[in-house]
């Protein structure tokens, strides 16, 4: 199978990407891609990049922080999330309300997840 095994990194005279492409048989040659040509490759290689990453993410191992206790803190006027970690100690988490109401439905969610043993942490 032929496979692009090279780009330029600038644009050719005419303003076409010029990528090398190694066939079957290991012969390479140069194709051009026009401009219009190269965005719509990017718009579906990001797509797809997009969706490997957050595949990716399921597993990987994050690190962990102990959560000892959650409160209600200010951050000048307004109210906040305020965490305290045996790691770092008390934090106030800033959030938009949208993120806010995210981080509840996500909790809501985590807690479905957990069996009756496991949520006495």
């Amino acid at each position: 199978m032929n496979k692009v095994s090279g780009i330029d990194g600038s644009p050719n005279a005419d303003g076409d990407n010029v990528i090398e492409v190694t066939c079957a048989d290991g012969t390479k040659i140069d194709a051009t891609i026009d401009p219009a040509a190269a965005q719509l490759l990017v718009e579906i290689l990001q797509r797809r990049l997009v969706t490997l990453a957050h595949e990716a993410a399921k597993n990987l191992s994050f690190p962990q922080l102990q959560v000892d206790r959650v409160d209600l803190g200010h951050s000048g006027p307004t109210a906040q999330l305020m965490v305290s970690t045996a790691q770092m100690g008390a934090v106030i988490l800033l959030m938009s309300d949208d993120t806010l109401r995210k981080a509840r439905s996500e909790i809501d969610r985590v807690l479905s997840y957990r069996s009756p043993s496991k949520s006495a942490h």
